[in-house]
C-alpha cells in the first residue's frame, strides 16, 4: 500500500521549491509593474487632458475679451488680426467670430477638410443669456478625427441701458452679451504625447521587469542550495542515522536552521539513550500510583461511611429535640392550669407577694411553652416535611398579611409588594418563613414611625424575569424583605441566625431568639441562602435567594456537593 502510494507520488510531475519561488516572484513582478504602468498612464492621460482643456479656456476668454471692440463695431480688420494672432497655436482648428444673433462675422479653419460644428447649447440665466464659456468633444466626419469645441460669449458694458433700481445685480444690469467667439482645439497633438509617455512608460516597465527576473533567479539559487542540503541529510536521520550533520557556510536565517538541525540531531540521539533508562523509572512510577489510587478508594469510602452517620447522627437529634419538646408541654400545660385555679382560687387569700410569685410562674411558664413550641417548629423543619408543590409566593404573602393584619392596624404599618414569583416550595414553610420576617419588622419598629415593609423580586445577571418558566433547574429568584426599623450593627449580620440568639433584653422585646434561625434552616432546606445587612436606625434588609426549579432535584446535587468537598 505504502510503496503503491510513493509510486503514484513518484508518477505525478513535482515542482521544486526552486520553481514554485520563481514562477510566484516573477508573477508578482508582472502584476506589479502592470498595474503601476497602468496607473502612470491613466492619470498621465487625464492631466494632459485636463490641460488641454484649461488651455482652451484661456484662449476662448482671452479671444472674447480682445474682440469686444471690434465685434461691437464691425471692424473686420481687428478681427482678422485677432484670428491671425490664434493661428500661431499649433493646437486650435478653427477659430469664429459671431454676433449676438450668433451669426458668422468671420472664421478662419486651420486644418484642411474640417467642418465647423453647430455651436452648443448653453444654460441662459434669469436675463436670458449665460456668462460662462462651454465647452464639448465631438468628432469631424470629414477625417474622423476628435476635436474640442469651445464657445465664449463676448461681453460688452452699456452705460445708457435702464436698470431696476430694486435688482440685486446691480453690477451685471449694465452687461449685455455682444457677440461670441466659437474656437476649436485639435486632439492630435494630444494623442501624440499620450502615445510618446506610453512607449517611455512600458520601456522602462521592461527594464524593471528584467531586472527583477534577474535578481529573483540569483536569490533563489542562492536560497534553495542549502535547503537541498538539509533535505538530503534529513532524509539520513528518518532513517535512523544521527552521524551526519548539515554544512551551511551562508549568515542568515538558514545557517541558524541548519545549526538548529545539528542541535536535534544531538539531542535525539541523547533521548534514545534516555528513553531506555526511563522506561524503568516509569514501571516503578506507575506501580506506586496504583497503590495510591488504593489508598484513596479506601479514604473516599471511609469518608462516605463517615458523612453517612453524621446525617444519621443529626437526624436522630433532631428526633430527639422533637421528642423532648413534645413530652415537656404535656407538665407544663399542668403547671399553668394549676397556676391558674390557685390564682383563681385562692388569689385573695394570698398576700401581694404571694400573687407576685403566681404571676411571676406563670409568667415563666407562657415563656417556657413559647421556647418549646419554637424548639418543635425547628424540629419540624426536616422532620415533618410535606411534597414540594408550586406555591404562588404573592397570594402567600397575602395571606400573612391578613393574618397579621391586627398587629399591622394597632402599628400603622403596611406591606408593599412587587412582582413574586411562583416557586417550587413548602407552602407551609414559606408561610412560616415570611410571617418571622413581616412579624420582626412590625416587632422592631421605630416609636412613633410606622412601619413600612416592601417585598420584591430581583433576578441574578443572566438569569430569566419570567417566574412562570420552572423546567430550567438553573433559574435563581432574589426576594428582598425590608423595613425601616431599628435596624442593627452590621457585624451581628451572621450572629442573628444562631439559636437563641437575641440582640435586646427580653423585657424590651419579647421572643426566644429562635424565629431567624428557623428561617435560615428553612430556606437552606429549600437549596437557597438568607443573609441580612442593616446599619442603626435605618432598618433591615434580609435577602433570600431561592431555586426557581425544584428543590427536591437540586438537594441531590447537594448532598453530592458535600461528599466532594469531605473528599477534598
Amino acid at each position: 500500500m505504502i510503496m503503491a502510494r510513493t509510486k503514484e507520488t513518484t508518477g505525478k510531475r513535482r515542482l521544486s521549491i526552486a520553481a514554485k519561488f520563481n514562477l510566484l516572484t516573477i508573477f508578482i513582478i508582472l502584476v506589479t509593474a502592470a498595474g503601476i504602468s497602468y496607473f502612470l498612464i491613466q492619470n498621465a492621460t487625464s492631466h494632459i487632458y485636463r490641460n488641454l482643456v484649461n488651455h482652451g479656456l484661456i484662449i476662448a476668454g482671452m479671444a472674447s475679451q480682445t474682440s469686444e471692440y471690434c465685434i461691437y463695431t464691425g471692424d473686420k480688420e481687428s478681427m482678422k488680426l485677432i484670428i491671425e494672432s490664434l493661428e500661431v497655436d499649433e493646437d486650435i482648428a478653427y477659430v469664429c467670430l459671431l454676433d449676438k444673433e450668433k451669426r458668422q462675422l468671420m472664421f478662419k479653419i486651420f486644418i484642411p477638410g474640417l467642418v465647423i460644428p453647430p455651436l452648443p447649447q448653453g444654460e441662459m440665466t434669469d436675463d436670458g443669456f449665460t456668462f460662462t464659456t462651454h465647452y464639448e468633444e465631438f468628432i469631424n466626419r470629414e477625417d474622423g478625427n476628435r476635436y474640442l469645441g469651445f464657445f465664449s460669449p463676448v461681453i460688452g458694458y452699456i452705460n445708457n441701458k435702464p436698470s431696476d433700481e430694486f435688482s440685486t445685480h446691480k453690477e451685471s444690469a449694465n452687461q449685455e452679451i455682444i457677440g461670441y467667439v466659437h474656437l476649436g482645439l485639435s486632439l492630435q497633438n494630444l494623442h501624440k504625447r499620450i502615445k510618446q509617455f506610453q512607449i517611455s512608460t512600458l520601456v522602462f516597465t521592461s527594464l524593471f521587469i528584467f531586472l527583477g527576473v534577474i535578481l529573483t533567479l540569483f536569490l533563489t539559487k542562492r536560497i534553495t542550495l542549502p535547503i537541498k542540503k538539509l533535505s538530503l541529510i534529513t532524509k539520513k536521520v528518518s532513517m535512523g542515522v544521527f552521524e551526519h550533520t548539515v554544512s551551511v557556510r551562508t549568515n542568515d536565517e538558514i545557517s541558524d536552521l541548519a545549526a538548529t538541525f545539528n542541535h536535534m540531531v544531538d539531542r535525539l540521539r541523547a533521548y534514545r539513550e534516555a528513553i531506555e533508562s526511563h522506561n524503568q523509572e516509569l514501571l516503578n512510577t506507575n506501580e506506586h500510583l496504583l497503590q495510591e489510587i488504593t489508598i484513596r478508594k479506601q479514604i473516599e469510602r471511609a469518608l462516605e461511611e463517615k458523612t453517612r452517620e453524621i446525617i444519621r447522627s443529626n437526624k436522630d437529634l433532631e428526633q430527639f429535640a422533637y421528642i423532648v419538646s413534645h413530652d415537656l408541654q404535656e407538665p407544663l400545660r399542668k403547671v399553668m392550669v394549676f397556676g391558674d385555679r390557685l390564682s383563681t382560687k385562692y388569689g385573695h387569700a394570698l398576700s401581694h407577694e404571694g400573687r407576685d410569685y403566681i404571676d411571676r410562674m406563670k409568667n415563666a411558664s407562657q415563656r417556657m411553652q413559647t421556647l418549646i413550641t419554637d424548639l418543635l417548629a425547628y424540629s419540624r423543619v426536616t422532620t415533618h416535611t410535606r411534597p414540594f408543590t408550586r406555591v404562588d409566593l404573592a397570594r402567600l404573602i397575602q395571606e400573612v398579611i391578613s393574618d397579621l393584619e391586627i398587629r399591622l392596624e394597632r402599628t400603622g404599618g403596611r406591606v408593599i409588594l412587587g412582582n413574586l414569583p411562583t416557586v417550587h416550595a413548602d407552602a407551609v414553610q414559606m408561610r412560616q418563613l415570611f410571617q418571622n420576617l413581616i412579624g420582626n419588622a412590625l416587632k422592631y419598629h421605630r416609636d412613633g414611625v410606622p412601619p413600612v415593609i416592601e417585598i420584591q423580586t430581583h433576578y441574578p445577571k443572566g438569569m430569566k424575569e419570567d417566574h412562570t418558566q420552572t423546567s430550567h433547574r438553573n433559574d435563581l429568584c432574589e426576594i428582598t424583605v425590608a423595613d425601616n426599623g431599628i435596624g442593627f450593627e452590621e457585624k451581628y449580620a451572621e450572629y442573628i441566625f444562631g439559636i437563641f440568639q437575641r440582640l435586646h433584653r427580653r423585657d424590651e422585646y419579647e421572643g426566644t431568639g429562635v424565629g431567624l434561625s428557623l428561617c435560615r434552616k428553612i430556606v437552606e432546606r429549600h437549596g437557597g441562602r438568607i443573609t441580612a445587612t442593616s446599619a442603626p436606625g435605618k432598618g433591615a434588609k434580609f435577602t433570600i435567594v431561592l431555586p426557581v426549579a425544584p428543590a427536591q432535584e437540586k438537594s441531590h446535587g447537594r448532598h453530592k456537593e458535600i461528599i466532594s468537598h469531605l473528599n477534598s
